[in-house]
């Protein structure tokens, strides 16, 4: 009887496939699925700024000498081999009080994020709604929220014992949404006219 394949191997395999993109292109493993993408467009640029600017200041900032509780990256990478993944969220947030930070030199972040945003574009939004959303449920991430540049809205997600499941969309007005309650932001200005 022969043994059954060695996923932990084929996921090594999968990293060395990311880590021999060429500058331009990210490569992802969702659950052992490889994906590539091109740099972001325009838009999609736009609402990953404004997002990060009103997150960091309303939550990552605080008065001096005292850090703040909540840490945002930008394209952070993070890994789990446990759920045979590597992935870039477009955006990250740590919480100091409940997950902890993680440490400032590691090219690979294996502490999950509480949240992630994915900006959608038409070049990612199959794989960042199907096996990157399903990633982020068995990596332990918390939140997930998809912001849709077309429709001008923001899917919230939350991960019961390992599944990504609706709780809110937001489509005007102040954003208001877990994990963060009032985040002090019109949506529309999040998005590019």
């Amino acid at each position: 009887m022969s043994a059954g394949p060695d996923f932990a191997v084929a996921f090594r395999a999968l990293e060395s496939l990311v880590e021999s993109q060429p500058d331009g292109v990210t490569g992802e493993i969702a659950r052992g699925v490889f994906a590539m993408s091109p740099r972001a467009r325009p838009r999609h640029s736009f609402s990953l700024g404004e997002l990060y600017h009103h997150l960091r200041n309303r939550f990552g900032d605080s008065s001096p000498g005292t850090p703040p509780d909540w840490l945002f990256l930008v394209d952070p990478e993070t890994r789990s081999e446990a759920a045979y993944s590597r992935l870039v969220p477009d955006v990250a947030g740590w919480r100091k009080s409940t997950t902890g930070w993680p440490t400032p030199d590691d090219p690979l972040i294996e502490l999950m994020p509480e949240w992630v945003a994915e900006v959608l574009s038409p070049g990612t939004r199959a794989f960042d709604e199907g096996p990157k959303k399903d990633a982020y449920g068995l990596m332990g991430v918390g939140w997930l929220w998809l912001v849709d540049t077309e429709a001008k809205r923001i899917e919230v997600l939350e991960n019961v014992r390992g599944k990504m499941l609706p709780r809110a969309s937001v489509e005007s007005g102040a954003l208001v949404a877990p994990p963060f309650g009032v985040v002090g932001v019109d949506l529309a200005k999040l998005f590019w006219a």
